[in-house]
């Protein structure tokens, strides 16, 4: 079969018009008819626009462009690539396809999906208790207060003395001594708070401690040296935790809570309400402390 470019020049010397003529018709340069006659469709521009210098050439030849647009693609696909198709198209009329069913195909990604989740539930866990928990795992140390470590004075009955003595007698000074300490154990007055909590310990040496003053309910968790503890305090549930190496901290408030490291203030952590996740190690808490003017 003759190529249809040069098929398409035959027709056009038959009718003797000029290339120049249709160049000027179609406003195709002229270089690209003689490319398109001579069937060097490599050269053109390719893609759609030889499809439309082709249509263009046929309609104004007044031919039917779709049989020469069909005789195109069939020139310009190789031999090797229209034995496959041929080979494809045969299979899939006379033979069994390979192609799965998309039912199946979802089912497997659907499959695969939830043996996911199954297999890192306890990673997803981790990752979004701190933004659901309400209730504490693991309860902190209590801080002791100093009335529970104040032993209860003991009171001594005395004879009273004769009225008769001026002097005071060694059993009279020990009585009024009684009566000092029972003094001391007058009720505390509504104005002055009744649980005054004791300074905590002082930390060993080369560990870092943070010390939480807690203004607005925060929820915490604080994982030090690997041991994790969460807990939801409320204002004026002070706390302090020691550790050898670092802290891994999370806030559920973190505009809550006020932070002491190593007995200095820290910078503010963040707004009222905003959760905060913050590593703690000798290396950066420097950096966390507030500055100082002096």
């Amino acid at each position: 079969m003759e190529s249809v470019g040069r098929d398409l020049k035959s027709i056009r010397e038959e009718r003797k018009i000029p290339l120049s003529e249709i160049a000027q018709s179609t406003k195709i340069n002229i270089h690209y008819l003689h490319l398109l006659e001579d069937g060097r469709f490599g050269e053109l521009p390719g893609g759609m626009y030889n499809r439309a210098f082709l249509r263009t050439y046929c309609e104004c030849l007044g031919l039917n462009p779709t049989e020469y647009l069909e005789r195109y693609e069939a020139e310009i696909v190789p031999p090797s690539e229209r034995a496959t198709k041929n080979k494809d198209k045969n299979a899939s009329h006379g033979g069994i396809s390979l192609r799965p069913h998309p039912l199946i195909a979802w089912g497997v990604m659907l499959l695969v999906s939830v043996v996911g989740l199954f297999l890192s539930r306890g990673w997803i866990s981790s990752v979004f208790s701190p933004y659901f928990a309400r209730s504490p795992v693991a309860a902190m140390p209590p801080v002791a207060s100093s009335a529970s470590q104040t032993p209860a004075p003991q009171q001594a009955t005395e004879p009273a003395p004769d009225k008769g003595v001026a002097a005071q007698s060694p059993v009279q000074s020990e009585g009024s001594g009684a009566a000092q300490a029972a003094a001391t154990m007058q009720p505390v007055p509504a104005d002055q708070p009744a649980d005054v909590k004791a300074a905590p310990p002082p930390p060993a040496p080369g560990t870092i401690r943070l010390e939480f003053h807690v203004l607005e309910t925060c929820w915490v968790s604080v994982s030090s040296d690997g041991a994790r503890v969460q807990k939801l305090l409320e204002p004026g549930e002070d706390q302090f935790f020691d550790a050898v190496e670092r802290f891994y901290i999370i806030l559920g408030n973190a505009g809550g809570v006020q932070l002491k490291i190593n007995g200095k203030a820290a910078k503010p952590l963040g707004k009222s309400g905003e959760v905060v996740h913050m590593l703690i190690n000798q290396q950066n808490m420097s950096e966390l402390l507030a500055r100082t003017t002096g």
